[in-house]
């Protein structure tokens, strides 16, 4: 290949790459202002559950729905005899109380109820 064919062909390639980047550059910053960046994974029927108008909950709301939230997985892991074991946690996805399941189990039963579980996370700093 001659000197000034792959001068010309260096040209060409620079230039496609150039342009290649404004036209990038351009719609990232159109698309970015009109539509919002969404996570492929989640559900569309979930996304807009999870869409929330108006002002975020705080004080003692956020805390009142934290428990509300904290206790409705337990229960539905616990089933009806109210507490709960290791083994339960742990099928039930709940892998921070299997994990600390010991020390959440101060009288070493085996079982654990909500109120242990808050005791638990009391303890710990949250404001239950």
């Amino acid at each position: 290949m001659g000197a000034p064919l792959r001068t010309e062909l260096i040209r060409r390639l620079v230039a496609i790459a150039l342009a290649a980047g404004a036209a990038t550059a351009a719609w990232g910053q159109g698309a970015a202002s009109q539509v919002p960046m969404l996570d492929p994974w989640v559900p569309p029927e979930v996304r807009e559950k999870a869409t929330v108008q108006g002002s975020p909950t705080s004080g003692e709301a956020l805390r009142v729905e934290v428990e509300r939230k904290l206790r409705a997985r337990f229960e539905a892991a616990a089933g009806r005899g109210g507490t709960l074991s290791r083994e339960q946690a742990r099928s039930a996805g709940l892998g921070a109380i299997a994990r600390d399941f010991e020390a959440i189990d101060q009288r070493q039963s085996g079982r654990i109820g909500f109120e242990d579980y808050k005791a638990f996370l009391r303890s710990r700093g949250a404001a239950l």
